[in-house]
């Protein structure tokens, strides 16, 4: 199935929109924020044209169809509070890494536990993925309990290229 035919999901307190140009704002917000960035390996977003550039870059790969990214939306406040991804897929098409992050707001509610389910369950059923896998810093413990809450295992004996620090989770099917 190509990505840009999914529909997007929803949950009991989020809405999944495709990232698109009304998510500048919120785009920059969570790229910009340390607190959100702490464990990611890459400068913080000074000006909001890195967020336009980014969000041009995700448009773009979901029209080739490589990845595919949402900006959750809570339904009751209807603020934007995170994103979450599916991308990095494999030449079969049969693994996909999931990349996700959340305004500090929002953290320990559950938000992200909710979107990720959804997205698991995406991933397995309409993209017949076998294998979905997250790449996290050993440092972010929230991160590896959300992974290990939803059935994600430590690969011990893997590693990532380039970022020593980073740990990598996998679920099957």
């Amino acid at each position: 199935m190509k990505l840009s035919n999914l529909k997007n999901p929803e949950t009991d307190r989020l809405v999944f929109t495709n990232t698109n140009m009304e998510d500048v704002a919120h785009v920059y917000a969570s790229r910009s924020s340390p607190i959100v960035r702490k464990y990611i390996m890459q400068p913080l977003y000074t000006k909001e044209e890195e967020a336009v550039a980014h969000i041009n870059k995700l448009m773009g790969f979901l029209e080739e169809d490589k990845s595919i990214s949402w900006t959750l939306i809570d339904k009751e406040s209807n603020k934007k509070i995170g994103s979450i991804c599916l991308w990095n897929f494999s030449e079969d098409r049969k693994t996909a890494e999931v990349g996700y992050d959340l305004l500090p707001d929002y953290f320990k509610k559950g938000y992200m536990s909710e979107a990720l389910q959804v997205v698991i369950c995406l991933g397995f059923k309409d993209l017949n993925l076998n294998t979905i896998e997250a790449f996290t810093h050993t440092e972010n413990e929230d991160s590896k309990k959300l992974l290990i809450a939803n059935g994600f295992v430590f690969e011990e004996e893997r590693e990532d290229p380039g970022f020593p620090k980073n740990r990598i989770y996998t679920l099957e099917k």
